[in-house]
């Protein structure tokens, strides 16, 4: 009698226990099958995302191709040219040479750098300004080599058309006083200074090499190259060239200071050449003792206080 009544009270505690261990089991399904749910909903999306990312960097890297290919073609249509000037030849040259580097920097960028597969979308976004900046540049530089090289060809045909009527002058006192009037005016256009294909590049030497840098902390010098136009009716005179570097505050890069100057008057170079009518190349190098900061640099050529040139480069 005492063994049935204790079963009989065991029996609703078990019948309990059993009712609320199914209902936690059910509690638990349901909870871990949604939190499954969401998380395959989440790796989808992260799928999606990949896929575009890869479909974007595909994107980028066919527009790198396309647009260092067409710059090449506009270099190479102006390095067949059979009268284009030596200088001019040569920076073209060297240019075809930095694309390829910048190609292979953005590429990296696209691809990810070293960690493989494709960039984040920051790194993404940067290569696509990279790949705008380095089009919008190279265009700007090729339109200023053209237009130099149209200048020297006008100036050699304006020489030997002068040269042609200066053979001519063996005419009576007064006809000969004429053109020399005439003449003495030429020579007065043909005596401003003229130049083109103005080139700065950062540089850092490094074992007794120089490479181009546009990393502010790697610069050590600067490089500035551009030619002289000549004419074979100048004759052989001084010519002042100053050169002013701007830093991206405003400020003139001078040698003679640590602190970075801001006077209109004051030059980064102030050199002096001879010149015989003659065309001639000429390079400079300009070494600050003040770190370079980052940022976009302009620099100046001026003759007399008559800007000559001018161009932009930046360092990151």
């Amino acid at each position: 009698m005492s063994e049935n009544n204790s079963t009989n009270r065991a029996l609703p505690l078990f019948i309990a226990l059993f009712l609320a261990s199914l209902a936690l089991n059910l509690f638990l399904f349901f909870k871990y099958a949604k939190n499954g749910a969401e998380i395959q909903e989440k790796n989808q999306e992260l799928e999606l995302l990949y896929k575009n990312a890869n479909y974007r960097a595909d994107s980028l890297q066919k527009e790198l191709d396309f647009t260092i290919q067409q710059l090449q073609d506009k270099i190479n249509e102006n390095l067949a040219q059979e009268g284009l000037k030596d200088d001019l030849r040569k920076q073209l040259q060297s240019q075809k040479v930095a694309l390829m580097v910048e190609k292979r920097k953005i590429a990296k960028m696209i691809a990810g750098g070293d960690l493989g597969g494709p960039g984040g979308p920051k790194t993404l976004a940067e290569a696509k300004n990279a790949i705008d900046k380095l089009k919008k540049e190279n265009t700007e530089y090729i339109a200023m080599v053209e237009e130099a090289q149209k200048s020297y060809v006008k100036a050699k045909e304006t020489a030997e058309v002068n040269e042609a009527a200066a053979s001519a002058f063996k005419v009576d006192n007064d006809s000969l006083l004429a053109l020399s009037e005439k003449l003495n005016a030429k020579l007065g256009e043909a005596s401003i200074l003229r130049i083109a294909g103005l080139s700065v590049n950062p540089i850092r030497e490094k074992n007794g090499k120089q490479e181009i840098t546009d990393k502010a902390s790697r610069v050590d010098r600067l490089k500035i190259n551009f030619s002289v136009l000549g004419s074979k009716l100048t004759e052989k005179e001084e010519k002042e060239i100053v050169i002013r570097i701007i830093s991206p505050t405003g400020a003139v890069l001078t040698k003679d200071n640590n602190k970075l100057q801001d006077k209109s008057e004051l030059a980064s170079i102030n050199e002096s050449i001879t010149y015989d009518g003659t065309e001639k190349g000429i390079t400079y190098y300009y070494d600050h003792s003040a770190e370079y900061t980052k940022g976009t640099y302009k620099i100046e050529v001026l003759n007399n206080g008559k800007l000559l040139d001018r161009k932009t480069f930046s360092l990151r």
